[in-house]
């Protein structure tokens, strides 16, 4: 009887034992990944005959959102509630211009040409190629948050909106 379970069990153990899957959750594995690190490699475990891994897309994006929200809040000194947002796949954030002596079109300029050379993967160096690499991969479109202050800057006037179509899903083949 005890030879007869133990027949039994040893294929299931065996199995189990011999798999191990790895699940990319974050930004900062995510951008590991987009410098050529290998991920499989990496977080393999020695006993596992069969490692796999996998991606968690919403994750990785809300992972990044709240990274990019804090370090956004920081530089504004905490003026606004909230810098960075998601919703579904699309990253909205506040123009930096609204809290700067900044022209508006120079922040969005700046955030249409790193996207384009993204997605042409002529990101200049690794700070560029994890952010807007992220960006390029993850979200659909990116939209700027411009806020119109009245003379006084007291009041928000209103809220101009800029988005820059990202082309994912036509981009790749299996966008996360």
């Amino acid at each position: 009887m005890r030879t007869t379970l133990l027949r039994a069990f040893v294929p299931v153990i065996l199995t189990f034992a011999g798999c191990s899957v790895h699940e990319v959750k974050t930004a900062d594995e995510w951008c590991q990944k987009l410098s050529g690190v290998d991920l499989l490699q990496k977080n393999a475990p020695f006993w596992a005959a069969f490692p796999g891994i996998t991606f968690n897309g919403d994750a990785i994006r809300d992972d990044f959102v709240a990274t990019l929200n804090a370090a956004l809040l920081e530089k504004v000194e905490n003026r606004s509630d909230v810098m960075a947002w998601r919703e579904n796949s699309d990253l909205h954030v506040r123009n930096l211009s609204t809290f700067f002596e900044i022209e508006p079109e120079e922040i969005i300029e700046e955030w249409r040409a790193n996207i384009e050379l993204s997605k042409k993967f002529q990101n200049p160096d690794d700070t560029h190629r994890c952010f807007y690499g992220t960006i390029t991969t993850l979200f659909d479109n990116v939209v700027i948050h411009t806020g119109v202050w009245d003379e006084f800057g007291l009041n928000l006037v209103r809220d101009d909106v800029t988005t820059i179509a990202i082309e994912r899903r036509e981009r790749l083949k299996k966008p996360l």
